[in-house]
């Protein structure tokens, strides 16, 4: 009984939780609307076709969070048939113990185990008398010779003892055919527990099959104001996102309608951080769970005090590939007029980001209006690297907000600035390797594109 429960629990660890990505993809705005957790549970059944008390489990495990919970649904929904099928394996086993037959296994999922269990060949019958033999003989039940022949034989065919040989024999109800079958399963199954054992095993210092230690980061204001295909324009920044699967995502003005699908559709791979929910607009920063083993430490979400915008700054703590990272983003105060607001939101943050731990890699990008004659009016720039300059200052990828080309705004101005901008704390275990604007095609449905601003993308290598 033992030994099926410790192998039939032990494939709960294999099972794919993947499969929520093929279950909620696209655009869901319903979850927007859930607010209890009633009407999580029922939002929840209505999806996936899980059944009510599987729904409440997930979202109390999760403290009732809708995209973790979507995460955990496929293994507490295996668990209840797989519980199911350990009941019927015990009795099966009692059945076996008592009857000296094979457990009926025809009948059980694929998931669980179908052979005799090593535990039961030697100890599940009586190795000196059979059941038969003890109600005074039967016509099936081999005699002494024959089951000395047959045992032979086994034995030349698989290379078993006398007493697996006798014992396989009992469980099988002195089938001789089913006996070799239930030894060479146990051996093959022998055989493959010791291939595996001699194989590597991953642990926190090495893989298997090692991810290259890198960092990428896509910064992008994604012009959430602007209602003129919204929709549209959003699908092309989710298609930017999940070709490229950054480590980390900075995203500014974002707004209501984008949280469901950034849930939806990144939920599964991202840790997701939303900055001040209190502002129609808001930034909002993505970890890439399945890259680089990340993992999560800290979140902070901060407000600029003396904004007038509702502005305000993300932090977030984290480890990736074994080196903690402090990532901020921020959409600083905008309009030429506000420049002393700006200028002093800007050493706010680089304020607090020189106060991390020296040991954190700390990284700052976003939207922050500056133009190029404010900033040597931030005391505190100087003691930080500006990704673009340190890449070389190429002209093709100095403008992020660029009229010129992008119409999207539809102004009759023309100009050029470097709005958007990677602040990087010098560090020996990160180096820039390649800095590229993304965004610079125009959708064919609306003749636009994906918003008034290129995003950045940037590559770095870590020691």
């Amino acid at each position: 009984k033992q030994w099926y429960q410790r192998r039939v629990r032990a494939n709960l660890s294999d099972m794919s939780r993947d499969t929520t990505s093929d279950v909620i993809a696209g655009e869901l705005e319903e979850i927007n609307l859930v607010r209890t957790k009633d009407d999580a549970a029922l939002w929840l059944v209505e999806m996936t076709g899980c059944e009510m008390d599987v729904a409440v489990m997930a979202l109390q495990r999760t403290g009732g969070d809708i995209s973790e919970a979507l995460d955990i649904l496929p293994t507490l929904q295996n668990r209840g048939s797989t519980d199911e099928a350990i009941r019927r394996l015990v009795e099966a086993a009692d059945t076996a113990t008592k009857e000296s037959v094979l457990p009926d296994t025809k009948s059980l999922p694929p998931s669980v185990p179908t052979s005799v269990p090593p535990s039961l060949l030697p100890s599940a019958v009586d190795s000196t008398e059979s059941p038969a033999k003890q109600e005074g003989g039967s016509a099936d039940v081999l005699d002494a010779d024959d089951q000395g022949s047959v045992s032979s034989r086994i034995r030349s065919k698989t290379g078993a003892s006398e007493e697996r040989v006798r014992a396989a024999l009992r469980l099988c109800g002195g089938n001789e055919e089913a006996a070799c079958d239930v030894i060479l399963r146990q051996n093959s199954r022998n055989s493959t527990k010791r291939k595996r054992s001699a194989e590597p095993v991953a642990t926190d210092e090495t893989e298997i099959t090692p991810e290259k230690k890198e960092l990428i980061v896509l910064c992008w204001n994604i012009d959430g104001l602007c209602e003129q295909a919204l929709s549209e324009r959003f699908s092309a920044v989710l298609a930017e996102i999940k070709q490229v699967l950054p480590h980390v995502v900075m995203l500014q003005e974002v707004v209501y309608e984008h949280v469901a699908r950034i849930r939806s559709v990144l939920g599964v791979s991202f840790d997701i951080t939303l900055g001040d929910l209190s502002s129609p607009y808001f930034n909002v920063l993505l970890i890439n769970k399945k890259r680089g083993r990340a993992r999560i430490l800290e979140k902070k979400v901060r407000t600029f005090g003396k904004s007038l915008m509702g502005r305000h700054f993300v932090q977030v703590d984290c480890e990736i590939h074994g080196r903690v990272f402090s990532f901020f983003t921020s959409h600083l105060e905008s309009l030429r007029e506000n420049s002393v607001e700006r200028t002093h939101q800007m050493q706010q943050v680089l304020s607090i980001m020189s106060k991390t731990t020296m040991s954190n890699i700390t990284l700052f990008g976003g939207d922050t209006n500056l133009r190029d004659g404010e900033v040597s009016r931030i005391p505190l720039m100087d003691s930080f690297d500006d990704v673009w300059e340190v890449m070389g200052r190429e002209s093709s990828t100095r403008y992020t907000w660029d009229t010129s080309v992008n119409k999207n705004l539809q102004v009759k101005f023309k100009s050029k600035l470097r709005f958007d901008r990677l602040i990087l704390r010098a560090s020996p275990y990160l180096r820039p390797r390649s800095f590229t604007l993304v965004g610079k095609t125009a959708l064919v449905s609306c003749d636009m594109y994906p918003s008034d601003h290129w995003g950045i993308l940037a590559h770095f290598d870590i020691s």
